[in-house]
Protein backbone atom coordinates (compact mmCIF):
# COMPACT_ATOMS: atom_id res chain seq x y z
CA UNK A 1 0.00 0.00 0.00
CA UNK A 2 1.37 3.44 -0.90
CA UNK A 3 2.15 5.88 1.85
CA UNK A 4 -0.13 8.84 2.48
CA UNK A 5 1.23 12.01 4.06
CA UNK A 6 -0.95 15.08 4.46
CA UNK A 7 -0.91 18.36 6.33
CA UNK A 8 -3.83 19.91 8.21
CA UNK A 9 -4.15 23.40 9.64
CA UNK A 10 -6.09 23.89 12.87
CA UNK A 11 -6.10 27.51 13.98
CA UNK A 12 -2.43 28.43 14.39
CA UNK A 13 -1.20 24.82 14.50
CA UNK A 14 -0.09 22.83 11.49
CA UNK A 15 0.03 19.03 11.72
CA UNK A 16 1.64 16.39 9.51
CA UNK A 17 -0.23 13.08 9.36
CA UNK A 18 1.21 9.75 8.25
CA UNK A 19 -1.98 8.06 7.08
CA UNK A 20 -4.21 8.84 10.11
CA UNK A 21 -1.40 9.17 12.65
CA UNK A 22 -0.35 12.67 13.66
CA UNK A 23 3.45 12.73 13.54
CA UNK A 24 4.40 16.40 13.78
CA UNK A 25 2.71 19.50 15.22
CA UNK A 26 4.07 22.96 14.44
CA UNK A 27 2.78 26.14 16.07
CA UNK A 28 2.89 28.88 13.43
CA UNK A 29 3.53 31.85 15.70
CA UNK A 30 6.34 30.67 17.99
CA UNK A 31 9.27 30.58 15.56
CA UNK A 32 12.23 28.27 16.02
CA UNK A 33 13.85 25.45 14.10
CA UNK A 34 12.28 22.03 13.68
CA UNK A 35 13.57 18.93 11.90
CA UNK A 36 11.80 16.10 10.08
CA UNK A 37 14.12 13.19 9.26
CA UNK A 38 12.91 10.76 6.59
CA UNK A 39 14.27 7.42 5.48
CA UNK A 40 14.44 8.01 1.72
CA UNK A 41 13.99 10.52 -1.09
CA UNK A 42 10.52 9.22 -1.98
CA UNK A 43 9.26 9.96 1.54
CA UNK A 44 10.94 13.38 1.47
CA UNK A 45 9.12 14.20 -1.76
CA UNK A 46 5.80 13.10 -0.26
CA UNK A 47 6.39 15.30 2.76
CA UNK A 48 7.38 18.31 0.65
CA UNK A 49 4.30 17.93 -1.54
CA UNK A 50 2.08 17.66 1.53
CA UNK A 51 3.45 20.92 2.92
CA UNK A 52 3.32 22.69 -0.46
CA UNK A 53 -0.43 22.13 -0.62
CA UNK A 54 -0.95 24.12 2.58
CA UNK A 55 -1.54 27.87 2.22
CA UNK A 56 1.11 30.03 3.82
CA UNK A 57 3.89 27.45 3.52
CA UNK A 58 6.97 28.22 1.45
CA UNK A 59 9.39 25.48 0.34
CA UNK A 60 13.03 26.28 -0.36
CA UNK A 61 14.79 23.50 -2.31
CA UNK A 62 18.50 22.76 -2.08
CA UNK A 63 19.04 24.55 -5.41
CA UNK A 64 17.52 27.81 -4.18
CA UNK A 65 14.36 27.63 -6.27
CA UNK A 66 15.40 30.27 -8.81
CA UNK A 67 14.93 30.05 -12.57
CA UNK A 68 18.35 29.15 -13.94
CA UNK A 69 18.07 30.97 -17.27
CA UNK A 70 17.12 34.35 -15.72
CA UNK A 71 19.56 36.57 -13.85
CA UNK A 72 19.28 36.88 -10.09
CA UNK A 73 17.85 40.39 -10.49
CA UNK A 74 15.28 39.17 -13.03
CA UNK A 75 14.22 36.33 -10.73
CA UNK A 76 13.50 38.74 -7.89
CA UNK A 77 11.84 41.29 -10.15
CA UNK A 78 9.53 38.58 -11.48
CA UNK A 79 8.62 37.40 -7.97
CA UNK A 80 7.94 40.92 -6.74
CA UNK A 81 5.84 41.74 -9.79
CA UNK A 82 3.43 38.94 -8.91
CA UNK A 83 3.47 39.11 -5.11
CA UNK A 84 4.07 42.75 -4.19
CA UNK A 85 2.27 46.05 -4.34
CA UNK A 86 3.65 49.14 -6.09
CA UNK A 87 5.40 50.54 -2.98
CA UNK A 88 7.32 47.30 -2.41
CA UNK A 89 8.33 47.14 -6.06
CA UNK A 90 9.82 50.63 -5.89
CA UNK A 91 12.11 49.61 -3.00
CA UNK A 92 12.91 46.05 -4.03
CA UNK A 93 16.49 46.76 -5.11
CA UNK A 94 17.47 48.27 -1.78
CA UNK A 95 15.61 45.58 0.17
CA UNK A 96 17.26 42.81 -1.83
CA UNK A 97 20.68 44.32 -1.23
CA UNK A 98 19.99 44.42 2.52
CA UNK A 99 18.77 40.80 2.53
CA UNK A 100 21.83 39.58 0.60
CA UNK A 101 24.18 41.36 2.99
CA UNK A 102 22.34 39.83 5.96
CA UNK A 103 23.11 36.48 4.34
CA UNK A 104 26.81 37.24 4.42
CA UNK A 105 27.48 38.58 0.93
CA UNK A 106 29.94 41.46 0.75
CA UNK A 107 28.89 44.76 -0.80
CA UNK A 108 31.24 44.03 -3.70
CA UNK A 109 29.63 40.63 -4.34
CA UNK A 110 26.12 42.07 -4.06
CA UNK A 111 27.03 44.63 -6.71
CA UNK A 112 27.77 41.87 -9.24
CA UNK A 113 25.35 39.16 -8.10
CA UNK A 114 22.27 40.65 -9.76
CA UNK A 115 23.75 40.04 -13.22
CA UNK A 116 24.61 36.40 -12.50
CA UNK A 117 22.63 33.42 -13.76
CA UNK A 118 21.67 31.11 -10.86
CA UNK A 119 22.69 28.05 -12.88
CA UNK A 120 26.26 29.42 -12.96
CA UNK A 121 26.51 29.93 -9.20
CA UNK A 122 28.10 27.47 -6.79
CA UNK A 123 25.41 25.46 -4.97
CA UNK A 124 25.77 27.12 -1.57
CA UNK A 125 25.70 30.58 -3.10
CA UNK A 126 22.68 29.67 -5.23
CA UNK A 127 20.78 28.43 -2.17
CA UNK A 128 21.72 31.54 -0.21
CA UNK A 129 20.34 33.80 -2.95
CA UNK A 130 17.04 31.89 -2.87
CA UNK A 131 17.06 32.09 0.91
CA UNK A 132 17.44 35.89 0.70
CA UNK A 133 14.06 35.95 -1.04
CA UNK A 134 12.54 34.26 2.03
CA UNK A 135 14.00 37.01 4.19
CA UNK A 136 12.20 39.55 2.01
CA UNK A 137 8.87 37.72 1.97
CA UNK A 138 8.72 35.24 4.88
CA UNK A 139 6.04 32.54 4.66
CA UNK A 140 4.01 31.39 7.66
CA UNK A 141 6.21 28.29 7.67
CA UNK A 142 9.47 27.96 5.77
CA UNK A 143 10.27 24.37 4.76
CA UNK A 144 13.90 23.76 3.80
CA UNK A 145 14.08 20.68 1.61
CA UNK A 146 17.12 18.36 1.95
CA UNK A 147 19.64 21.19 2.19
CA UNK A 148 22.50 19.10 3.56
CA UNK A 149 22.48 16.19 1.10
CA UNK A 150 25.89 15.99 -0.57
CA UNK A 151 27.47 18.85 1.38
CA UNK A 152 30.65 18.69 3.43
CA UNK A 153 30.44 19.49 7.14
CA UNK A 154 32.04 22.88 6.54
CA UNK A 155 29.55 23.73 3.75
CA UNK A 156 26.62 22.62 5.91
CA UNK A 157 27.79 24.66 8.89
CA UNK A 158 28.20 27.72 6.67
CA UNK A 159 24.59 27.48 5.45
CA UNK A 160 23.29 26.91 8.99
CA UNK A 161 25.02 30.17 9.93
CA UNK A 162 23.31 31.91 7.00
CA UNK A 163 19.92 30.50 8.04
CA UNK A 164 20.32 32.08 11.48
CA UNK A 165 19.56 35.45 9.87
CA UNK A 166 15.97 34.29 9.32
CA UNK A 167 15.36 33.81 13.04
CA UNK A 168 16.87 37.16 13.91
CA UNK A 169 14.73 38.96 11.34
CA UNK A 170 11.54 36.90 11.73
CA UNK A 171 11.62 35.44 15.26
CA UNK A 172 8.01 34.23 15.21
CA UNK A 173 8.16 32.41 11.86
CA UNK A 174 9.09 28.71 12.22
CA UNK A 175 11.46 26.82 9.94
CA UNK A 176 11.19 23.09 9.23
CA UNK A 177 14.20 21.22 7.86
CA UNK A 178 13.35 18.05 5.94
CA UNK A 179 16.45 15.85 5.93
CA UNK A 180 17.39 12.40 4.70
CA UNK A 181 18.42 10.06 7.51
CA UNK A 182 22.20 9.99 7.83
CA UNK A 183 24.76 9.73 10.61
CA UNK A 184 26.44 12.77 9.03
CA UNK A 185 23.52 15.18 9.48
CA UNK A 186 24.77 18.40 11.07
CA UNK A 187 23.39 19.51 14.40
CA UNK A 188 20.78 22.28 14.17
CA UNK A 189 21.34 24.84 16.93
CA UNK A 190 18.33 25.34 19.20
CA UNK A 191 16.25 22.76 17.32
CA UNK A 192 12.90 22.58 19.13
CA UNK A 193 11.54 19.31 17.76
CA UNK A 194 12.98 16.27 16.00
CA UNK A 195 10.55 13.93 14.22
CA UNK A 196 11.65 10.77 12.45
CA UNK A 197 9.61 9.04 9.75
CA UNK A 198 10.63 5.43 9.24
CA UNK A 199 10.32 3.60 5.96
CA UNK A 200 6.80 3.04 4.69
CA UNK A 201 5.31 0.47 7.08
CA UNK A 202 4.08 -2.76 5.56
CA UNK A 203 0.31 -3.25 5.78
CA UNK A 204 0.45 -6.88 4.77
Amino acid sequence: MSRSLHVALDGRRLSLFDDRTERLVLPLDEGGRHRLVVADSATAQLAVKAFERCAGVGVLPAGGGLLGAMTVAENFALALRYYSDADEQRNWGRDLETALMLCGFSAQRVATLGRELPMNLERGERWTVGFAGCLLRPPELLVIDRLFAGLSRRQADALIAVEAAYHRRHPFRPVLFIDLDSHELPVLPDCRTLTELAENPCHC
